[in-house]
Parts: C-alpha cells; sequence; structure tokens
C-alpha cells in the first residue's frame, strides 16, 4: 500500500483526493465558486446527487443510491443526479505508480462495496483519466431523456450504465463509440446523441454543472443533499449505505419547516 495521504496515487499530486475510511473523493484546486443565493420563492423538497462517472466512490455507493431514489419517489421527493467534475481535463502521468494506486485504490472499494471492478483498463499503453467526457454525456443524455419524457429513473440507469461499462468492463468513456450502446439501453437515438455530444454547447453546458455545484458547496463525491424550504441539508458526502441515507432523509424530512 502507497503512504500517500487520502489516497493520493505517487508522482500524481493534483489528482483528486479519495480517503477509504471516509469513502470521499476530493477534488484539487476546485474553482472558486461564491455561493449560490437562493430563489424568492422556495422550491418544495428535493434531492440532489452530486457525483462523477469515474469517481470510484460514486460507483461504490450505487446500489444505496438506487435505494434512497426509490425511497424519495415512495415520499414523491424528486431526485435529481448533478454533475460534479471531479478530473475535467485529466492529463495525469499514465505510468506505473498510477495504475499501482488505482488497482489499490479499487480492490478497497471492491471489498468494502461488493462492487464489481475490471483491471482491463489498467492493461492500456495509454489513457488520459480526463472525467469531463463521461459528464458531459450524462448531461447530454439526461436532456434527451427530459425530452422524450422518459420515467425519471432512467437517468440514473444512464449514469450508472456509463459506470459499469467503465469499471465493471473496462472500456474508455473518453472515446465517443463508448456510448452507443449505452443510448440503445436506455432508449435514445445515438445518431441523435453524438453530435450533440461533440458540440460546445453541451462543454459549456457542463462546466456550467461543475460551477454550480461548487456553488452549492460541493467539491467531494459523492454528495447527497437534500432541499426544502428549511435551507440545505447534508446528507451523505462520501460512502453510505443506502439504510443509512434513507434513515438521513426521513429525519430531514421530519425537520420542521421554516
Amino acid at each position: 500500500m502507497n503512504n500517500a495521504p487520502h489516497g493520493t496515487a505517487p508522482g500524481n499530486n493534483d489528482l483528486p483526493s479519495c480517503d477509504t475510511e471516509t469513502g470521499v473523493c476530493t477534488v484539487s484546486d476546485a474553482p472558486e465558486e461564491p455561493p449560490r443565493q437562493q430563489p424568492a420563492e422556495k422550491p418544495g423538497p428535493t434531492l440532489i446527487y452530486v457525483g462523477d462517472p469515474m469517481c470510484s466512490w460514486c460507483w461504490g455507493i450505487s446500489p444505496g443510491l438506487r435505494q434512497l431514489e426509490a425511497h424519495a419517489h415512495r415520499l414523491g421527493i424528486p431526485f435529481h443526479i448533478w454533475v460534479g467534475g471531479l478530473r475535467p481535463g485529466g492529463g495525469d502521468a499514465w505510468n506505473a505508480g498510477f495504475k499501482a494506486f488505482l488497482r489499490h485504490h479499487w480492490e478497497e472499494i471492491a471489498a468494502r462495496t461488493g462492487q464489481p471492478f475490471t483491471y482491463r483498463l489498467l492493461e492500456r499503453a495509454s489513457f488520459n483519466y480526463d472525467t469531463e467526457p463521461a459528464c458531459r454525456a450524462f448531461v447530454v443524455l439526461r436532456a434527451m431523456l427530459h425530452e422524450t419524457r422518459a420515467p425519471s429513473t432512467r437517468r440514473y440507469d444512464a449514469f450508472a450504465a456509463v459506470q459499469q461499462k467503465f469499471y465493471a468492463q473496462g472500456e474508455d468513456p473518453t472515446a465517443p463509440s463508448f456510448y452507443e450502446s449505452i443510448c440503445a439501453d436506455v432508449g435514445v437515438a445515438f445518431e441523435s446523441f453524438l453530435p450533440r455530444f461533440e458540440h460546445a454547447d453541451a462543454k459549456a453546458a457542463t462546466a456550467q454543472e461543475f460551477r454550480e455545484a461548487r456553488g452549492l458547496g460541493v467539491s467531494a463525491f459523492p454528495t447527497v443533499l437534500y432541499r426544502s424550504d428549511a435551507g440545505t441539508k447534508v446528507l451523505a458526502s462520501g460512502y453510505a449505505t443506502g439504510p443509512q441515507m434513507i434513515a438521513a432523509l426521513d429525519r430531514a424530512a421530519q425537520e420542521p419547516r421554516r
């Protein structure tokens, strides 16, 4: 095991910090963003999950988030998914040290959560661990699913499909072709998805969502927020089980209204 603090890869000091104990990945050098003011007309209760499809702890927490989403649906509370941008741009050296760090980190998460990982990706001669394309793909898929009035649960299907193909199959989410089977799985036409995915507007919308997540005070993933007229409450920051998050939601929903 390496001695880098909080799971930081040796020789990659600008990588996000991933803490094995808390199950949280923190963005390095997160841009400063002033807190967003609450709207004058306060919204009803809402859950916001902020993550990144290439955040390993976001994959580890996925089964619990499925349980939380189902519970929120039973309570009539909308469940929204935002991308926070763990490592947009990537650029880290794809060397033996980085690969060893990833392998060890993934083994720890698999042991703790039971989520499947393959290490086939680590056999590649080159790879840029850039999480922006996966985040942008989800932003586009989410918009297309909304436009077609797909069930709200389809959004998490799309997010989890990206995670599954990356972590359990070892495919490259920076390649546009990666998303062809995912589009088919969630009922979106790949020929319509592709030009939107590659358009500058999608890149701008994704960058804006990263800024908005920072504006909520989120710079670590996975994070689950509960927003109501009583304010914003953190239900989970880092790994938590489904029952733990459900209990936190129930407590937050029972708090007195302002």
